[in-house]
């Protein structure tokens, strides 16, 4: 079998923490096959993930050796993710899974982690990705539940002073009938979780321009090759400037930056998927500080679901009370409207990124599978563009030069 040389270095990996890669038993393969392990589908990223089956014995085994405690019930099989140090932020990766185990989200354990070779040893959340779990007529449920889920990040102080006046605002609340106190987050950060949160990245305008120029970049100019006037690029400089701004303006707080359907995982409560399962949250090492309504804005307006406006409008009434139950804004400070606008401008800012990413993917690193997405991206940026006076032009500029074209 000819393997690359980074596959045998996974291989190597994993015997040398007595991981049997293998059904060969004994294994004298020489780490020269995959047995058992088996490759998952392809990731945006460079990173990737095989599913190793492990019987409940070994399994155990690998718990008490490495004296981690798995979070939900074994599924039979334990996840290997390959991310070269190079690309991918390691390090980011199993300190946020710290930070967010310690605010109550649901996240795999991490068994192993070799952060100079860029291996882990990962718990495996299961099969059922949200989207394709939820039983039919109840969405609502679900989604509100995942809107609850991402209170827990939203909410999240980011220092201890920000955790002191959660802290005095929970007081308060339980003996306040008018707010509901059940709703409150609780968290168990450190000095270690405050750390790694005053170095997230500031989803700023440098941030927002490089997001935003992916799009100018390898839509328009490499996939359309259109050849941008001076007049266009001064609507676009115009446009992303406006964008940019609404997006700063908004209260900054921790943000995962792709909350979306498939990076969220439906662990079973028993045997069946219910509203009582819990909900892992994957792909988490890109989190920033940043707008407030921009995860409301991802999984409310789904790249990869075709969302009715009428049940978006819902989710993001939801999040309106629960956000603001939570202490996240004063709703004496942003009313209903300014909500949802902010989530519109956010899901704008996020739908423009996608159109430029998912062509980077398929012209640079040849995953033409992320196209088909990019009407269903396309229409939902036509469609919130008419929200705002100030991407008048810009919309015209799309339906002009980009729609039907892609």
């Amino acid at each position: 079998m000819n393997v690359s040389s980074r596959y045998q270095d996974l291989l190597a990996f994993l015997k040398s923490h007595n991981i049997p890669c293998s059904d060969c038993d004994p294994c004298d393969c020489g780490c020269q096959c995959s047995g058992s392990l088996t490759q998952l589908n392809g990731d945006a990223s460079f990173r990737r993930y095989y599913r190793l089956k492990l019987n409940t014995d070994e399994f155990t085994k690998l718990c008490e050796t490495t004296k981690v405690k798995p979070r939900v019930a074994y599924v039979g099989s334990i996840i290997i993710m390959d991310a070269p140090p190079e690309t991918q932020k390691n390090q980011e990766f199993v300190a946020l899974n710290r930070v967010l185990d310690h605010a109550n989200v649901l996240v795999p354990a991490i068994f192993i982690s070799d952060l100079e070779h860029g291996f882990m040893v990962l718990e495996d959340m299961g099969d059922f990705v949200y989207i394709n779990s939820i039983p039919e007529g109840k969405e609502p449920a679900y989604y509100f539940k995942t809107i609850r889920e991402l209170t827990k990040i939203g909410a999240m102080p980011l220092n201890q002073e920000q955790a002191l006046r959660l802290e005095e605002y929970r007081t308060k609340a339980l003996n306040d009938p008018n707010i509901e106190s059940h709703v409150l987050p609780k968290y168990k950060l450190d000095e270690v979780d405050y750390q790694t949160l005053a170095a997230l990245p500031n989803f700023d305008d440098d941030f927002i321009k490089m997001e935003l120029n992916i799009c100018t970049e390898w839509l328009f100019e490499k996939t359309l090759k259109l050849n941008l006037t001076q007049d266009d690029k001064a609507m676009l400089d115009k446009a992303y400037n406006f964008i940019s701004q609404s997006l700063q303006s908004q209260p900054q707080v921790a943000m995962h930056r792709d909350y979306h359907s498939r990076n969220i995982m439906v662990t079973p409560a028993g045997n069946e998927i219910s509203i009582l399962s819990r909900f892992a949250i994957l792909d988490y090492q890109d989190m920033v500080k940043g707008p407030i309504a921009y995860d409301l804005a991802s999984i409310g307006y789904d790249c990869y679901v075709d969302m009715e406006d009428d049940f978006a409008q819902r989710i993001c009434g939801f999040a309106y009370e629960v956000y603001s139950a939570c202490g996240i804004f004063d709703s004496k400070v942003i009313s209903r409207e300014q909500f949802k606008s902010m989530i519109l401008i956010c899901a704008i800012e996020r739908h423009i990124k996608v159109l430029g990413l998912f062509n980077r993917l398929n012209l640079r690193d040849g995953k033409s599978g992320y196209l088909q997405y990019l009407p269903r991206v396309l229409n939902y940026v036509l469609k919130n563009c008419d929200s705002f006076a100030e991407l008048k032009d810009f919309k015209a500029f799309l339906e002009q030069h980009v729609q039907g074209k892609i």
